[in-house]
């Protein structure tokens, strides 16, 4: 492909294509090979769009036979071909398969501009002036009038974390669409809601110690010593526990052990050794 606004990436040019260049607007990577067809039957819908759209978004190709090694291990691909968005360096969405020029026009429409980002940044700019519960009010205004722009939901939450509404955010979050509840920010944002949720309960830690011991298969309580541990920065009594609720029930609060675990291990520093060791034993875990 030869397009002004049409990348090929490499692993050294990976993070100056791609992370460097999303934050100024989405960028789409395709992840792709030569031999799988539906790769091929992909490439022309997206050159297509890409011109139509003139410069609005990025495409960045990863050939995944030349770099395959830094496809699977650095950035996690298992299938070709996949498309994933890029926003603020963060993957915002992800598209697998050769899908319809519809659904990958669907996919860019959750993340170009919008005329409706114009009142997003004065309902931010409304909360900067110290009127968080007017700011909050705005952004749901303006969400009804235009649903379809997930940077509307995820700004609306991240004002409810900033003020503490936790619980009140929790339920937001359930009537939002996957785009938003699968955005790794916002998993991340409900993951620590959680833990403070969890600390909160906690009235004495000697007492809450004594009702795990005599009731060691409640999760609740265990979850409350987790947040206790990780709020406290004893990071490893907490994956220690974590890695526990794994063993007797992975699935519990829609899989909060395992999210949990990614949040701390960031906390640890997801290339120490400590964290690989961490890592290492979840997976274990959930693999048998």
């Amino acid at each position: 492909m030869t397009n002004n606004f049409i990348f090929d990436a490499t692993p050294e040019n990976f993070n100056e294509l791609v992370l460097g260049n999303s934050v100024r607007g989405p960028v789409m990577v395709n992840y792709w090979s030569q031999n799988a067809g539906p790769c091929m039957k992909l490439w022309p819908t997206l050159e297509f769009l890409v011109k139509e759209y003139e410069g609005r978004f990025l495409l960045v190709n990863v050939n995944t036979d030349k770099y395959k090694s830094f496809a699977q291990q650095e950035l996690g691909i298992v299938s070709v071909p996949t498309l994933q968005i890029f926003h603020n360096q963060q993957v915002v969405d992800v598209m697998h398969g050769a899908e319809s020029e519809r659904s990958i026009r669907n996919l860019l429409s959750r993340h170009l501009p919008r005329s409706s980002d114009t009142l997003l940044v004065e309902s931010v700019r409304m909360y900067n002036d110290n009127k968080p519960d007017e700011a909050i009010e705005e952004l749901k205004k303006l969400q009804l009038s235009d649903p379809e722009n997930p940077r509307i939901a995820t700004s609306i939450i991240k004002l409810m974390y900033r003020e503490s509404r936790f619980e009140e955010m929790e339920q937001y979050i359930k009537t939002q669409s996957s785009v938003v509840k699968n955005n790794e920010e916002m998993i991340s944002l409900l993951t620590h809601s959680k833990l403070q949720v969890a600390a909160a309960k906690v009235k004495d830690i000697d007492q809450l110690n004594a009702d795990i011991k005599s009731d060691n298969n409640n999760l609740d309580l265990i979850y409350q010593l987790v947040a206790m541990d990780a709020l406290n920065n004893h990071l490893t009594d907490a994956l220690d526990q974590l890695l526990e609720m794994l063993k007797m029930d992975a699935t519990y609060q829609d899989n909060l052990p395992a999210k949990t675990m990614v949040l701390l291990l960031k906390s640890l520093g997801s290339d120490s050794v400590e964290a690989k060791k961490y890592r290492s034993k979840m997976i274990d875990i959930l693999s048998v």
